[in-house]
């Protein structure tokens, strides 16, 4: 039987699992991914919420083990609106790249870094500490990129343009997307140097080519919600 106490964790999938239970998944400090069953929790005074530090005990001998204990690590978030919907958007990046049982150590660090500096940004400062994300997260799955150096391994330039080639890295040319400042921005990764709005398209178009493959053909939820938000 399977018995692990207080281990750090953050919720970040939830859904209704028979009469008053969920089927909960939690990104864990040391043991990747894991679901559990958290047996009426649904009707419980104190719900276990998202985007905070917890620490959870669990315990079983199957597959699916249930959660026996919590403990809230953290300060009390009010995340909503547009932020919320980022938020749910890197929650649904963990439910999907990350394989359960398979620790990541340093995704855990970078996902806490992000819930617990979101709250703090302005809009356009919450787009580009999510470009950060997702770039740093695709590093740590294995697959990153090098900012520093073209296809031919040549420095960028700050005042050239860039076409991202798959699998190879960014090769100058003239109409590029990429201007060589914005992979200098990518590089050294400087919240509090934000780039503009046409340059944070660019990212975010950048980071969909290179996230797509990963996620195969079933549509984010959270990425429908910025089309039907009002």
């Amino acid at each position: 039987m399977t018995k692990i106490d207080l281990t750090p964790a953050f919720l970040v999938h939830r859904r209704p699992y028979r009469d008053n239970s969920l089927l909960l998944d939690f990104l864990t400090l040391e043991h990747g991914r894991i679901r559990l069953i958290g047996r009426g929790v649904r009707q419980a005074k104190a719900n276990i919420q998202m985007f905070q530090h917890l620490r959870i005990s669990y315990a079983g001998k199957g597959e699916l083990k249930t959660l026996t204990h919590w403990e809230v690590e953290d300060v009390p978030r009010q995340i909503k609106g547009e932020t919320l919907i980022l938020c749910m958007y890197v929650n649904e990046l963990m439910a999907r790249l990350i394989h359960e049982h398979d620790p990541h150590p340093q995704i855990f660090e970078l996902y806490q870094q992000f819930v617990t500096q979101i709250t703090n940004l302005d809009q356009q400062a919450q787009y580009w500490l999510l470009r950060i994300f997702e770039n740093n997260l695709l590093a740590e799955l294995g697959y990153g990129l090098d900012y520093s150096v073209d296809t031919n391994g040549d420095t960028i330039q700050t005042d050239k343009n860039y076409e991202y080639q798959s699998q190879l890295g960014f090769c100058q040319q003239a109409d590029g997307k990429m201007p060589g400042k914005l992979l200098n921005l990518l590089l050294l990764e400087q919240l509090d140097k934000t780039p503009d709005e046409q340059q944070l398209k660019a990212c975010r178009n950048l980071n969909r080519q290179r996230l797509n493959p990963l996620l195969g053909d079933k549509p984010l939820k959270s990425r429908e919600l910025f089309f039907t938000k009002g």
